[in-house]
């Protein structure tokens, strides 16, 4: 293959420590287990920021879920993270309401 077609075929591409890295990921294109993982952090993040603060604080959020996808070495643009994170913000807050009001009802029985 040609330079010039090497370089069209890896307009997307970049090489990163070593590694080839498509940088037009998207986030269904990672595992289930990937999705699974990174849907759960976002949720316990999610929280922890509610019960510490009372209000969400989004850039803090997807901070601490940045790290923990870095260190498990799963590579996804931010944006994509993000674009996540906001389809999915309003199930977050219901899902939370939702054990808030499970716990106060097992403190009444």
């Amino acid at each position: 293959m040609n330079k010039k077609l090497w370089e069209k075929a890896m307009k997307n591409h970049v090489m990163v420590d070593g590694q080839l890295l498509q940088t037009n990921k998207k986030f269904s294109h990672l595992k289930q287990m990937q999705k699974e993982k990174i849907a759960q952090w976002l949720y316990e993040e999610y929280k922890k920021t509610i019960v510490n603060e009372g209000h969400e604080v989004d850039e803090a959020i997807i901070g601490a879920v940045m790290g923990k996808i870095a260190e498990q070495e799963i590579w996804i643009p931010e944006s994509e993270i993000w674009d996540y994170y906001r389809r999915k913000k309003n199930h977050l807050r219901k899902r939370l309401d939702k054990e808030s009001e499970d716990a106060e009802q097992q403190q009444r029985l």
